[in-house]
């Protein structure tokens, strides 16, 4: 009893509550009350099947139907009481079909063990016949009540065992044979009165584990009892999720959803900007309608244009070139130098020009042009010498338009520093407005004096040579 009663310790507690059962029972059935002395019935077998249903987690109905038999002890030479009748002893058999219901009430519902006692009524069918040769056969049967205790022990959550004993007390005789001398309704003319059943049994819950999720796992093993319908679990009955995008596997319509990926409550991966790249893992997740991607979801611009591939016209533009919406290269001055590398943007139509779009009979810009001009007495104009290079300025900055230039003016020590500096600033001012009203614009230019500062003397100012070179006006280009 001890090493059951340690094993159902760790068996899982069961509640009977709305649950079918079926079951066995037996072995030992034991009549009580004769009243013939040297002929009683002894100890017999006793074997039923049964069907319970649990009303509450307390109470169960329980109909049964058994078989029991056993012999009278007429040949026995010693006391029998507690042993099981032989054949041999015998000079009739006793056989017994029993129709029992019964309620049981559990105590500890819910708990591994569960004492528990039990009430109700049956039907007892009897016959005797002698066991060899003529004699008489009778049918009796009998209204009996019953009532009787036992504990029950749940072996696994769907399988209990349980040990009873139950006593039947005849109550009423429903019908009975006679026999010359004997009447069976009469209860002192009875061989026994009732009868003791000590068994045990073997009960088989029919009714499904409660499943409340309905995961395939059973309350008591669920870890996760609130799993969404049709999600797939693991044998803890949590939902299993193979692609970790956060939609159960069961419910996932892509289940092979790459990690990283945003998804939809289908589990399927979005693409906002259908790029064919995932979000969560589009680094440039606004790409435009239909231009193409790297495998990082950003455009690629082969031509480095700024227009997306699979957007540009042009895919072929030369690098450095301007170009419009549809990636395809400007060409302001319709010269076939595109902008952008034309350094003569605005070359009138019909203009013969080099490579670089700017006419072939214009010079090009050059770093430095050094003036040593021989003003009149009063006058900051340039002289005729200065003009000319002047004028070929003019056709230059007319030309390469992203050109532009700093004039600055020098003067030699000869006079004060205040009366040189503001000299050398009419003289750059005269250049600048030569070139003004030569058609170079004004935001193209500037205009500075430096008077004698040392610093910027190119010349010995002991000798007239070298006061000449330090009175000069430089002009330096920059472009754009």
């Amino acid at each position: 009893m001890l090493a059951v009663l340690a094993y159902v310790a760790a068996a899982g507690a069961g509640d009977w509550a709305q649950k079918p059962a079926i079951g066995i029972r037996g072995p030992i059935f034991i009549p009580f009350d004769d009243r013939f002395g040297p002929e009683p019935f002894r100890i017999g077998t006793d074997a039923s099947l049964f069907f319970k249903y649990g009303i509450t987690s307390n109470f169960v109905i329980d109909l049964s139907g058994g078989y029991v038999s056993t012999y009278d002890d007429t040949s026995a030479t010693e006391d029998v009481n507690l042993k099981f009748m032989k054949k041999s002893l015998a000079s009739t058999k006793l056989t017994g079909i029993q129709i029992g219901l019964t309620g049981n009430f559990y105590f500890l519902p819910g708990k591994k063990v569960q004492p528990y006692f039990l009430a109700g009524v049956g039907v007892d069918m009897w016959k005797t016949k002698p066991v060899e040769g003529p004699g008489d056969k009778l049918d009796i049967t009998d209204l009996g009540g019953k009532a009787g205790l036992g504990v029950n022990f749940w072996l696994i959550e769907n399988l209990t065992l349980d040990i009873q004993g139950k006593f039947t007390y005849e109550l009423s005789n429903m019908s009975a044979d006679n026999v010359p001398g004997v009447d069976f309704t009469d209860w002192d003319q009875r061989a026994f009165r009732g009868y003791i059943e000590p068994s045990i049994g073997l009960t088989y819950v029919i009714a499904r584990v409660k499943d409340s999720d309905n995961d395939g796992v059973n309350d008591k093993k669920d870890n996760c009892p609130d799993t969404p319908l049709n999600a797939m679990v693991d044998v803890n009955g949590c939902p299993l999720d193979g692609d970790a995008d956060g939609v159960y596997d069961g419910l996932d319509n892509c289940p092979n959803t790459p990690k990283g990926a945003v998804v939809d409550i289908t589990g399927c991966p979005l693409d906002s900007d259908k790029d064919g790249v995932y979000d969560g893992l589009d680094n440039c997740p606004n790409t435009p309608a239909g231009a193409l991607v790297d495998n990082t979801g950003c455009p690629t611009d082969t031509d480095g244009d700024g227009v997306f591939d699979g957007l540009d016209k042009c895919p072929d533009t030369q690098k450095g070139c301007r170009v419009d919406e549809t990636g395809c290269t400007l060409d302001g001055d319709a010269d076939g130098v595109c902008d952008g590398l034309d350094k003569c943007p605005s070359t009138p139509a019909g203009t013969k020009i080099d490579t670089n779009g700017c006419p072939v009979d214009v010079k090009p810009p050059v770093q430095k042009i050094t003036l040593n001009i021989k003003y009149k007495t009063g006058s900051y104009e340039p002289d005729d010498n200065a003009k000319q290079v002047l004028d070929e300025l003019i056709k230059t900055m007319k030309a390469y338009t992203g050109t532009t230039i700093r004039i600055h003016g020098f003067t030699d020590n000869v006079g004060s520093e205040s009366s040189n500096m503001v000299l050398s600033q009419k003289r750059a001012e005269g250049v600048m407005d030569y070139l003004l009203r030569g058609g170079v614009e004004r935001e193209r230019m500037s205009a500075m004096g430096f008077g004698e500062d040392p610093n910027y003397f190119v010349g010995d100012n002991k000798t007239a040579e070298g006061k000449q070179k330090n009175r000069r006006v430089e002009i330096l280009s920059v472009e754009k």
